[in-house]
């Protein structure tokens, strides 16, 4: 018997790019001094995960050894 995973790979990466593209969201914004509510960077971040989740991560990392 074949064992199929059916739609288990798609919804955990929504999950994933819900979760941390949300993160990532904020984070960029917190760069500009802005902030906007919850559910809208859950709906960017659906969007947007690709490209805000690496931008994040660098900017993070800048931040912690206090380039920018």
């Amino acid at each position: 018997m074949k064992n199929s995973l059916g739609c288990l790979p798609v919804i955990a990466i929504l999950v994933i790019n819900v979760t941390v593209g949300t993160w990532s969201v904020i984070e960029v914004l917190s760069w500009f001094g802005k902030s906007i509510p919850l559910l809208g960077s859950i709906i960017i971040g659906l969007f947007t995960a690709e490209m805000s989740i690496p931008l994040a991560i660098i900017g993070y990392i800048l931040r912690a050894f206090g380039v920018c």
